[in-house]
């Protein structure tokens, strides 16, 4: 037998890992290049099982159960979203059933493609594995990134796609050739099917371009307009929808306007942008300086315009905060880098030390920004924080006023608990009751969650004026009995007798307290007043800006 040490095993050591590992399989034959793609492909895994080990907690968001209600009314357009999030909850239904880790493994997904894009923007931009480490750990394991991929909403996947528009105008830049066109145009009119914030940045972009000598010799009218005449075909069905529909887009912005962004204050959203990514402000800071201090890159300016142009126009008409996490990434790539050019003359010491005051307090507030505590002590952390720091904006709601724990998890918990109450009571009808009885639920949150859960559990018809429900709703109620939810603290509804016959008892959910009405023998009066409000709704949903 050969020891270990004997020259036959030495000698024949590439021999036999040839014989047991494939060539394209064995790391020492790849190129850099490919090395630098399975760093941002661990990186991104790492993010993957971090999103896993928190998709399973708390409930659905109230948000989530909208856009899952959305797929079964499949159309070319809503009144809160363009139709792409409803595709993909078809497509979540289709593969994972109603399993809520299902759905939620469909934006972590995208979440680890955005890593992955980061990667590749790194590499285009010639830089090596630091730069790679650095850029796509900022991104992964950013408070702002974690968040949006962690639930079903259509941010996480608006904020691939301005990354990915922006990866194939680098390439275009790069390598000049027609199919880069098509697929620009390709992903800006499904990006637009996704959210239309990514029209602010491709026209931020699009100043940038302009802006820069080199790139504006690309820019031919060919170059200009191929990708935007395939955008309009894309959306066109769209377009025909909103203006066929009276065009909901715009109530819907109003709405935001009048009920939520006119209280966004715009230092908030400053100091939100500042704060958002953690320890990635240095990366994107870092990236801002260099592009206006290394010439060679001087022909990617647009991701400063395209940054900078989001920011103005959202502080401008006090956008939500979320709405620009899209912007970031490409300078994180320019950040990834700086510091890879700024910390080479330094040992490995100095850049495992730097990675780790890069990661580890990302990481930490990873157990705060994913789901992974218990309510109660997620509750103390966040109220810590405030009476230490005195950051506000994390238990501040849309309300304005500062709570016992972050909006996003008060909307994830209390719906279910909101089925199973009303489902028993139900069940205590009699069969002919039961015919004769209707769910009217008054906030969107409460209708989706009847919705959804009447898969689960025995339910009656949900009927709402609420968000896109208005468009689906009946002219008029016919049944005799109705079950109530107010999101209101007391019934809006003018019915002479209410019975309450339950509550929401977790104090942590954003319905705590509101009570669940019976109201039996419906009055002219109720039926009158949800004539008028259907009127209303239909009217301000179809006719809006056609008179």
């Amino acid at each position: 037998m050969h020891s270990q040490n004997s020259p036959f095993l030495k000698n024949n050591k590439s021999l036999i890992s040839s014989a047991v590992i494939p060539y394209y399989l064995r790391i020492d034959h790849w190129n850099d290049k490919q090395k630098a793609i399975l760093l941002t492909s661990i990186i991104a895994l790492a993010q993957f099982l971090l999103h896993l080990g928190s998709m399973n907690r708390y409930g659905f968001h109230q948000d989530e159960l909208l856009y899952i209600t959305l797929g079964d009314h499949l159309s070319w357009g809503y009144r809160e979203t363009p139709p792409f999030i409803a595709l993909m909850s078809v497509l979540g239904e289709r593969l994972f059933g109603d399993s809520m880790i299902g759905m939620r493994l469909i934006p972590a997904f995208f979440a680890g493609a955005i890593v992955h894009l980061t990667g590749l923007m790194v590499i285009r931009l010639k830089g090596r594995y630091f730069a790679v480490l650095v850029a796509c750990c900022t991104v992964a394991f950013s408070s702002a990134f974690l968040a949006t991929g962690a639930l079903f909403i259509p941010q996480v996947f608006d904020e691939f796609f301005w990354l990915l528009c922006c990866y194939l105008v680098v390439c275009y830049l790069q390598d000049p050739r027609d199919h880069l066109l098509y697929l620009l145009g390709l992903v800006i009119g499904v990006g637009i099917l996704v959210k239309y914030t990514i029209s602010i940045y491709v026209a931020g972009m699009v100043i940038g371009l302009f802006l820069n000598r080199e790139s504006r010799r690309l820019l031919n009218v060919k170059s200009f307009f191929v990708p935007f005449l395939i955008a309009v075909l894309i959306i066109f069905p769209h377009l025909v929808w909103q203006f066929e529909n009276g065009f909901p887009a715009f109530l819907h912005l109003d709405e935001l306007k009048k009920n939520q962004l006119v209280y966004i204050g715009r230092f908030d959203f400053v100091l939100q942008q500042l704060l958002s990514n953690g320890t990635g402000l240095f990366v994107w800071l870092a990236g801002l300086y260099y592009i206006f201090t290394a010439d060679k890159l001087k022909r990617y300016i647009f991701f400063v315009s395209g940054f900078m142009f989001v920011m103005l126009v959202l502080l401008l008409f006090r956008g939500k905060p979320y709405y620009a996490f899209g912007a970031f990434p490409p300078l994180f790539a320019l950040g990834g880098i700086f510091f890879e050019n700024f910390l080479r003359k330094y040992g490995k010491a100095v850049k495992i030390a730097f990675t780790g005051v890069l990661l580890v307090p990302n990481l930490l507030l990873s157990l705060v920004v994913l789901p992974y505590l218990p309510i109660e002590k997620t509750s103390k952390v966040f109220e810590w924080t405030y009476s230490h720091f005195g950051l506000d904006f994390p238990l501040r709601w849309e309300d304005q006023k500062v709570h016992m724990v972050n909006q996003n998890y008060a909307d994830m918990i209390g719906w279910e608990e909101l089925a199973i109450k009303t489902s028993a009571f139900y069940g205590k009808l009699s069969p002919s009751q039961q015919r004769q009885t209707v769910i009217l639920a008054e906030g969107y949150g409460a209708a989706a969650a009847f919705t959804y859960y009447s898969r689960k559990y025995p339910l009656p018809k949900v009927v709402s004026l609420s968000s896109s429900f208005a468009m689906w709703a009946p002219d008029r109620i016919t049944a005799k009995n109705l079950i109530f939810f107010s999101s209101e603290p007391a019934p809006l509804l003018p019915a002479h007798v209410y019975t309450r016959f339950a509550s929401i008892e977790n104090p942590y959910s954003r319905v705590y307290g509101r009570g669940i009405y019976l109201i039996t023998n419906v009055k002219s009066a109720t039926l009158k007043w949800y004539a008028s409000e259907w009127s209303e709704k239909r009217f301000q949903d179809f006719d809006f800006g056609l008179e």
